[in-house]
């Protein structure tokens, strides 16, 4: 499988934030007539990997950008907040949890044969941040999951701003996991 990520959503010269409106996004999408093979999910993982890395690189930049400033003069658009990145989790068949913190250990994971034969799986992304002048900073959440469980595949986002660069992975994702195979069964109808 071959998926191209979209390279202008994350395009920072691209940006427009000054139209981010604070608003509970809770959207959920139903992918229970998919195949989730672990070539498609291995797909999935990098793509959040990719993603979670250039913010990590965002906050970053923006974090040595605003530290040769004094207090007054700080002006945060990805300031550090604590919990942003990429994490996978299996359960097998007896529960046992096993966690992928990045693209590389998922794979291996799945040439260790941990992928077969488990009882659910779940993706989470999580892209947290502050924005706004020092003293005055905003959080931004927000939590992009995708659970497996037999006979029911759901993706999930929350956030709490309405942020264009959100929306934009939000699409990516949604794109990603209508490119798996899908089954029509009297339990879900093909996509």
């Amino acid at each position: 499988m071959n998926y191209n990520i979209n390279e202008e959503s994350n395009n920072q010269e691209q940006l427009d934030i000054s139209n981010d409106v604070e608003k509970n996004i809770n959207n959920e999408f139903d992918y229970s007539n998919i195949i989730p093979t672990s070539q498609y999910i291995e797909v999935l993982v990098q793509y959040c990997e990719k993603v979670s890395n250039q913010y990590l690189q965002l906050i970053n930049q923006d974090e040595e950008r605003n530290e040769k400033l004094k207090y007054d003069f700080k002006d945060y658009q990805y300031g550090k907040n604590y919990g942003t990145g990429l994490n996978v989790v299996i359960f097998d068949k007896s529960f046992q949890r096993i966690e992928c913190q990045n693209f590389l250990s998922y794979s291996q994971a799945v040439q260790n044969r941990q992928v077969n034969n488990i009882n659910s799986m779940e993706v989470r992304l999580n892209i947290n941040f502050k924005r706004g002048p020092s003293g005055k900073t905003k959080d931004h959440n927000n939590e992009f999951i995708v659970k497996f469980k037999p006979y029911e595949i759901k993706f999930t986002r929350k956030s709490n701003f309405d942020d264009n660069m959100m929306n934009q992975i939000e699409k990516d994702i949604n794109e990603l996991l209508r490119s798996f195979p899908t089954v029509d069964t009297i339990f879900c109808t093909k996509g």
